[in-house]
């Protein structure tokens, strides 16, 4: 059996600016976290924001950029994240499995 590591440097996203700086920057791609969107917008990361708002946010961000873009997402709402993330232009999606309401650490 042969194993292959291939190691892939990210940095995750809030904004078309940030998301353009991290291509520029060399990352092989990026990734939008909810938590910084939220952040960005001035909110804790406790849900406030809604769908719609996040499709837009990942649209502008993927835009601006040629590299991969990676999106969030909860099992709430799978395949509606998927289907408008995918026309967005993202090219992957991560899932939280996270018990509603939100107990990450960084609210």
């Amino acid at each position: 059996m042969c194993l292959i590591l291939v190691v892939l440097r990210a940095v995750r996203s809030q904004d078309a600016l940030s998301a353009k700086l991290i291509e520029q920057a060399g990352f092989d791609f990026g990734f939008m976290s909810g938590f910084a969107v939220a952040a960005v917008k001035g909110y804790p990361d406790t849900g406030l924001l809604s769908y719609a708002e996040m499709l837009e946010q990942g649209r502008a961000i993927c835009e601006v950029t040629t590299i991969p873009m990676i999106g969030y997402g909860n099992s709430m709402n799978v395949k509606r994240t998927v289907k408008g993330y995918a026309q967005a232009g993202f090219a992957g999606i991560l899932i939280e499995d996270q018990v509603w309401p939100k107990r990450c650490g960084h609210t």
